[in-house]
């Protein structure tokens, strides 16, 4: 499974990536190494094993490094971040099962709106041309909430350095889906967390992934049924 999450900081796309990693690793067999959430500045390169809300890779004197670097400096870091993490999504070599969120739709939107970023349009596209090159296979995951929930989270565990900001948050949920609308990507589902739990809405992935299942994840599905009944 080659799986793209997107949506609002806040929606909850880092815990149900790792709840999915999980799943895949339970219901399919597969093997997902990482789950690679690298497009939201400035936590841009953690490799977290668990889910934890806020990554470890860089002190918070680092993290005010980074955001007094040049608009620049922080393109460049961000661009080589995805076009590195698109190439291998493209490739697969070695890989089977993949879960990535935000990417080249993360990175374009919040690059636009607070990093100073030139319009990302063409870059974007770039990256699902490239990501096509390797099959037709990947999924792109919509994750979304009401606004009232985004603004709740956010005042109830904040993220220190978290990117979005309140008077934004209609604005970003509506950028979100006009992307993944105009994205090339053909496979698509949405996921709405505004009332669910993790497992709730993990049930509701499930469902919907069913459809785009690759013939891998169907025999890697029948091989765990095999054994569980053995």
């Amino acid at each position: 499974m080659k799986l793209v999450i997107i949506g609002c900081e806040y929606t909850g796309t880092t815990t149900l990536g790792f709840r999915i990693r999980d799943w895949i690793h339970e219901e399919l067999g597969g093997s997902v190494k990482n789950v690679h959430d690298h497009g939201k500045f400035p936590y841009s390169v953690t490799h977290e094993q668990e889910y934890t809300p806020v990554p470890s890779d860089f002190t918070e004197e680092e993290q005010e490094q980074l955001w007094a670097l040049s608009t620049r400096t922080k393109e460049t870091i961000m661009r080589h971040n995805v076009v590195y993490h698109v190439s291998g999504l493209s490739t697969m070599t070695g890989m089977r099962d993949s879960v990535m969120i935000g990417l080249h739709i993360e990175e374009g939107i919040y690059g636009e709106l607070y990093l100073g970023f030139d319009n990302r349009r063409d870059f974007m596209n770039n990256m699902e041309d490239k990501i096509l090159s390797g099959g037709t296979d990947t999924v792109l995951c919509h994750v979304t909430a009401r606004p009232e929930v985004i603004r709740r989270r956010m005042a109830e565990n904040p993220h220190p350095n978290g990117i979005l900001k309140d008077v934004d948050v209609e604005l970003v949920l509506q950028r979100f889906r006009e992307e993944f609308e105009h994205s090339r990507l053909t496979r698509k589902i949405e996921l709405d967390t505004s009332d669910a739990t993790v497992e709730e809405t993990l049930r509701d992935f499930v469902n919907k992934i069913t459809p785009h299942l690759t013939d891998q994840d169907r025999e890697g599905m029948a091989a765990v049924a095999r054994k569980r009944s053995d």
